[in-house]
């Protein structure tokens, strides 16, 4: 022997004496209900189970039969002893591999016994990786047996843990291909899982929301978790093996935490302040079970896991029922995950003979929920990006809506600030020049009653006079007032009548002599408007032809009616004083007098006229030069 196995020979005769002593009696006195297994040039693997092995009574010196598949250690503080036999059925000598489907085991001591020679090979949980047999995650040890010969093995397990253990025997062909095509699954389903985890940080970057972070955490604890249950994360660490387990159950609070958080964030809209309460109270739970049972690997461990994962589909569902839209890809994955998760709990549980399935299944469950969470995030970003395109083409409307009504206050405020400097104008000027008749009035009033010999009949026809100052005053502010404030009423115009009209009341009855008028009416069918807005248009426009003409010659006054596409267009033309082009552009202004042949006039005239044609919807233009005369052009559409 060298000398590691001296040296565990004699801690063994210290600690186990009497046990190594049972060993070489059970080798002289060997159980007749053990059946040998049988290696043939055709056997690959053997799975060693309960058809095989017996459970061996050191005390006693006694086989019993298993109680289950595989074996068990029912209390973690003990040492369980088990036996099994292999015959080399073959012509050739034959080294094969025992290997342990467990990957985290305290202690395995494998014997065997020869010719009252017993060899002893050790396992240790806290032996480096490189230190093994075999670099390799699970326990390993070699079986060599000539042709036609038997031998009888133990084992001893000793773990912290109170599970079942799968041995196998591997022949060096079959343990090379199986472990191959193992890590090679592993490897497709761990680079999965990286690229999912990579394609969530790219959503994270562009989110930036706690759910997508939540759920990279969530996937990155699954990749730590399963590669520590598998034993593939011992490469990871190959020199601290004995804390395999504290790393496994750190990620697998992780995984609980931050699958409670991810789908409560995910939810969070849909749900209530009272299950968010009941997330933080299972994530305290959680949390100080893994701080009191952080080397914890027994049933409660599972019996927590699967709570988390049904207390999260229950979540989903519920606010499914809420009419969440995009909760169905998360309810499929998180279902999926339950499921397959359920089928690994049963077969550490309940059924030992569907241990390969389950442990399988939580990875194909894992693959497919990593999928549909991902779709679930997806539509979830769909939706956050046309909720926010709606949002930003809901705000862009606000905000030209607030800018047209702000606009439209602007220009209102403007307009009052108009109105309310012409309206101040307008009350000075009006209130002016109603006094000034008045006073004028008052003054021949006085004349009369104190001047005896004064003419009465020349003082009653200037007082005459004055009243029709007067009540011409009070008629222009009547009609400012009535086209400014009034809704225009529609009806047909009568050119004729208004023409008529106009005529007889300024050129006819005032005896005005010498006044040339050239009437055009051209329409080809009747015009609709405000009647009284025209009157004041026409009679405006004619009375100024009238006050301002030249006395060296006589008026001739053009008026011409006729149709312009959807218009019609009023022309008055004259030959008199004329305006100058100095004082133009002011002629519409109100109580503007532009000459001394105006004083008398209240300087409304055009002012009326502007306020009329704009009211109207139409437009007016003059032309104008002194000593030949002035045009007025005034466009106005048809209703």
């Amino acid at each position: 022997m060298n000398f590691w196995q001296q040296t565990y020979i004699k801690r063994a005769l210290n600690v186990h004496t009497v046990l190594v002593f049972l060993f070489i009696f059970s080798y002289v006195f060997p159980a007749a209900a053990l059946e040998p297994i049988q290696i043939t040039d055709s056997t690959g693997i053997v799975h060693i189970d309960s058809s095989f092995s017996r459970l061996w009574n050191p005390v006693n010196k006694t086989e019993h039969r298993l109680s289950t598949k595989y074996f068990t250690n029912k209390k973690k503080d003990f040492s369980y002893w088990y036996t099994f036999k292999i015959h080399n059925a073959t012509a050739e000598n034959i080294n094969w591999y025992l290997v342990s489907y467990n990957f985290t085991l305290n202690e395995i001591d494998f014997v065997e016994v020869q010719n009252g020679v017993e060899k002893i090979t050790t396992f240790r949980n806290n032996q480096s990786l490189y230190d093994r047999l075999i670099e390799h995650k699970q326990p390993v040890f070699s079986v060599s047996i000539k042709p036609n010969e038997t031998k009888q093995y133990f084992i001893r397990l000793k773990n912290s843990s109170s599970f079942y253990y799968e041995f196998a025997l591997y022949s060096s062909e079959k343990f090379a291909s199986s472990f191959l095509k193992e890590n090679l699954e592993f490897g497709l389903f761990y680079g999965f899982m990286l690229f999912v985890l990579i394609y969530n940080i790219f959503y994270y970057t562009i989110l930036k929301e706690k759910v997508v972070l939540y759920y990279c955490l969530f996937i990155l604890s699954q990749i730590i978790h399963m590669a520590y249950r598998d034993g593939t994360g011992f490469f990871l660490t190959p020199y601290y093996t004995e804390y395999s387990e504290i790393f496994k159950n750190i990620a697998r609070t992780a995984l609980a935490v931050f699958l409670l958080l991810y789908t409560y964030y995910y939810f969070k809209a849909s749900l209530n302040k009272r299950i968010f309460k009941l997330v933080k109270a299972v994530i305290f739970l959680r949390l100080i079970y893994a701080v009191v049972m952080y080397q914890d690997n027994t049933l409660m461990t599972f019996h927590f896991e699967l709570f988390a994962l049904l207390f999260c589909s229950a979540v989903a569902i519920y606010s499914y029922k809420k009419n969440n839209s995009d909760s169905k890809f998360m309810i499929v994955g998180l279902v999926l995950l339950t499921i397959s998760y359920i089928i690994y709990y049963l077969s550490v549980v309940a059924f030992s003979s569907i241990s390969g399935f389950g442990f399988f299944a939580l990875y194909y469950g894992i693959a497919c929920e990593s999928i549909f969470m991902t779709l679930a995030l997806t539509e979830r970003f769909k939706r956050i990006k046309l909720e926010n395109t709606l949002t930003i083409q809901m705000n862009n409307k606000l905000e030209l809506e607030v800018q047209r009504r702000t606009y439209q206050i602007e220009e209102k405020n403007k307009q009052l600030e108009e109105k309310s400097e012409e309206l101040n104008l307008f009350l000075y000027s009006a209130s002016h020049d109603l006094r000034g008749p008045l006073r004028t009035i008052d003054g021949l009033c006085n004349l009369g009653l104190t001047d005896d010999a004064s003419d009465k009949k020349q003082l009653f026809e200037l007082i005459k006079k004055k009243l029709s100052n007067l009540e011409s005053n009070i008629s222009d502010l009547n009609s400012v007032t009535k086209i400014q404030n009034q809704i225009l009423p529609q009806s047909e115009i009568n050119f004729d009548l208004i023409h008529a009209n106009i005529v007889e009341r300024f050129v006819s009855t005032t005896g005005l002599q010498h006044v040339e008028i050239v009437y055009q009416n051209l329409l080809d069918k009747p015009f609709e408007s405000d009647n009284f807005s025209i009157k004041s248009i026409y009679q405006n426009i004619f009375e100024n032809a009238l006050k301002y003409r030249d006395r060296k010659r006589n008026l001739h006054v053009e008026i011409r009616i006729e149709e312009l596409d959807n218009n019609i267009r009023i022309s008055f033309k004259d030959n008199g004083l004329g305006i100058p082009e100095s004082i133009l552009p002011k002629i519409f202004n109100m109580f503007y007098r532009g000459n001394t042949e105006s004083k008398d006039d209240t300087g409304l005239g055009l002012y009326i006229v502007k306020k009329a044609v704009v009211k109207l919807g139409g437009t007016i233009d003059v032309s104008s030069k002194v000593g030949e005369g002035t045009e007025f052009i005034i466009i106005l559409p048809r209703v």
